[in-house]
């Protein structure tokens, strides 16, 4: 699953970034790593951005963006 794919409120742990490797050390810069925590906020209609809370910092990415980073659910 995707990060895309979580619901607003779910967590989900890192488990993959995918993509070129400039966009991963990209993503890394900002907090995203393998076995990082990772919450839904908002999802913004019109395929536009989504809300994410990494840490605790807030962080905003492009769906298509977001369809990079395979997460799973954490329960």
């Amino acid at each position: 699953m995707t990060l895309l794919d979580l619901a607003t409120s779910q967590v989900g742990q890192i488990i993959a970034l995918h993509g070129d490797p400039g966009f991963r050390s990209r993503l890394m810069e900002m907090g995203f790593h393998k076995g990082i925590k990772v919450r839904m906020i908002q999802k913004m209609p019109f395929n536009g951005p989504v809300k994410i809370r990494v840490r605790n910092g807030m962080i905003s990415l492009r769906q298509s963006d977001a369809t990079n980073i395979s997460v799973r659910l954490d329960v």
